[in-house]
């Protein structure tokens, strides 16, 4: 037979603890199809099923108690004295590669990577802004924190917060030219265009009919932080995220418009290529990221 490896066997322990794959891969942050195939690949090896499956739940078969039942203590001892060493001697270290939108790096990250570099002098971080997707075999990151729908499916997301997208224009704009009621009225206006963000939806608040349109701008950028200080300018409108201009709103010195319509949620994400191992210096990264995010969200 071949030998299987220990952290195989380690893998269906904590499966079976948990009773289901699905538990086990928000546990251990592996996808599901992951998690299946090395457990499949774990019973070829032994010659034998350990589990049966069946409607996202499984049972042990008489084999799979055997090693659960004697495997369970080894792995548990072994594990304690892994985090015992780890703890002791292997402080996250090296070079970590993330890439973000520039907005969210000068608007809202930037304290994070502050106290990050200050709680973690071993680990050297390499940003790179981009306010497109970068296309993994464009560059090869470590984490990457995105906004929008994310449709790649060999990337794993962990959500951090979410935004929502304004109308606004400054009001000298609006006093000089007038104030949209409906989004049809929006074509006798300058725009001013953040792309990716050319494309509005809109759904009215009380009838739910949706309004899907391009924009064309006077102004068009694809940094949303230059946008916006055209928009506050009085050069036009556009459409950015809250979390953007929440403190202009408050000041007055922009104005949301349509207020009976219901503009898009945005949900910001980190993601990374889905691996069977994470360096350390990459885990620390993601759970202090989210952390970081639960106390701060972006649209505060």
């Amino acid at each position: 037979m071949e030998h299987a490896q220990l952290d195989d066997f380690a893998l269906f322990i904590r499966i079976a603890e948990l009773g289901s794959l699905r538990q086990a891969s928000i546990a251990l942050e592996v996808p599901m199809a992951t998690l299946s195939r090395r457990l499949q690949k774990l019973e070829e090896k032994l010659g034998c099923k350990l589990l049966l499956r069946g409607n996202g739940r499984f049972a042990l078969t008489d084999a799979g108690h055997t090693y659960f039942d004697q495997l369970r203590p080894l792995v548990t001892e072994m594990n304690r004295t892994l985090e015992s060493i780890d703890t002791r001697h292997n402080e996250p270290a090296g070079i970590l590669k993330i890439a973000l939108p520039v907005n969210l790096a000068r608007s809202w990250l930037a304290p994070f990577f502050s106290t990050f570099l200050r709680n973690h002098p071993h680990i050297d971080l390499r940003l790179t802004l981009s306010n497109r997707v970068l296309p993994l075999g464009e560059f090869n990151f470590d984490v990457a924190i995105r906004v929008g729908k994310q449709t790649q499916q060999s990337l794993v997301l962990r959500k951090l917060c979410d935004t929502y997208l304004v109308a606004c224009a400054a009001p000298e704009y609006l006093a000089k030219f007038g104030t949209p009621t409906s989004p049809e009225e929006l074509r006798y206006h300058a725009m001013i265009v953040a792309s990716p963000l050319r494309t509005w939806r809109l759904t009215h608040r009380k009838t739910g009919r949706n309004e899907v349109f391009s924009v064309d701008g006077r102004f068009d950028v694809d940094e949303i932080e230059l946008a916006s200080l055209m928009i506050e300018e009085g050069h036009g409108i556009g459409l950015v995220p809250h979390s953007i201009i929440s403190n202009s709103l408050r000041a007055g010195r922009l104005v949301a418009l349509l207020p009976d319509w219901e503009t898009e949620q945005r949900d910001i994400f980190a993601v990374w290529p889905e691996t069977d191992f994470m360096p350390k210096r990459q885990r620390v990264f993601i759970d202090e990221l989210v952390a970081f995010a639960t106390q701060n969200p972006a649209d505060r």
